[in-house]
């Protein structure tokens, strides 16, 4: 390899840098798609391809943007680095330009359903595992299994044994194995939340097929209403249904970190945001993410990794 392309190697490496951003929900967790056309009012952002739902990356944006400038009130240079200036207003005679972190949306990676046994256990997919290796550059995971329809590799809290079988909801598969113990392993180990951390032999690798239906019709829908003060009544016509993602569902989102030029010549890169979002993420390990948060809704466990 030759000096020059070493070089460019090298600063191609020190601008670009993956992470990722771990989101546990403590509370049901409402991100809107604004008003729905079906017998949901208020539903949540999904994909459109698989319907899982999702958390935009400007939501997260957003959230930890607050944070930065509000709560912990850094230095509005290092807030600039990091998300970018904010133009409007006094800051309109800024140079507009791009921060740091790029924000990718969240994606599910176990999501809980109830279950005849165990209470309840967390579902994932072959899909969503392979969309957090790819994601995540972890080396050495096992091949993994893609299981039919109506079965699943399951660990034992959730199965039935002397029935192979796990009944989820109202459906029952088929236990062809068991959850692997590697893959087991490592997501354990991504967020600290006590109740995350129990999460061992709760784990079933369903098919991408069953996995989508789960996200699609286990979530939480609760109804709402508006009270008119003048009468102390329900208002006419202010009664609506409100769909979450149920308390106790792992999302991860990527975070590219970019480093800038720091010269005219564009030498070389460097950038310390990384270390920040990691700080401010590390003084604030539960935040509060997505819509109705006056009612207690999206606390979340936070992690990076």
């Amino acid at each position: 390899m030759s000096d020059t392309t070493k070089s460019e190697g090298d600063r191609k490496a020190a601008r670009l840098e993956q992470r990722l951003l771990y989101l546990f929900t403590r509370t049901p967790l409402h991100v809107g798609a604004g008003s729905g056309l079906g017998a949901i009012d208020l539903p949540v952002q999904r994909e459109r391809h698989s319907r899982h739902p999702i958390i935009p990356g400007s939501s997260i944006k957003g959230v930890l943007r607050f944070t930065a400038a509000t709560i912990d009130e850094l230095d509005q240079a290092k807030i600039d680095d990091m998300f970018g200036p904010e133009l409007g207003g006094e800051n309109a005679g800024k140079e507009a330009r791009a921060g740091d972190l790029v924000f990718g949306e969240a994606r599910p990676l176990a999501f809980p359903v109830r279950s005849a046994r165990g209470a309840f256990a967390y579902v994932t997919c072959p899909l969503v595992l392979q969309r957090f290796a790819r994601d995540s550059g972890q080396p050495g995971l096992p091949e993994l299994s893609h299981p039919e329809d109506q079965e699943c590799l399951a660990g034992a809290r959730v199965t039935f044994s002397d029935k192979q079988k796990v009944v989820l909801e109202e459906f029952a598969f088929r236990v062809t194995g068991v959850f692997p113990a590697d893959w087991e392993s490592l997501l354990k180990g991504l967020v600290a939340d006590p109740v995350w951390k129990e999460a061992a032999g709760r784990l079933v690798l369903l098919s991408d097929g069953d996995f989508s239906h789960f996200v699609t019709t286990a979530t939480e829908i609760s109804p709402h209403v508006k009270i008119d003060p003048k009468t102390g009544s329900v208002a006419r016509g202010a009664l609506f249904d409100l769909e979450s993602v149920p308390a106790e569902t792992l999302f991860f989102a990527p975070v590219q970190v970019i480093g800038r030029p720091v010269n005219k010549e564009k030498s070389h890169y460097q950038t310390d945001t990384g270390k920040e979002l990691a700080a401010l993420i590390e003084r604030h390990p539960v935040l509060q993410f997505g819509g109705n948060s006056t009612t207690g809704r999206g606390f979340c466990s936070v992690s990076l990794t």
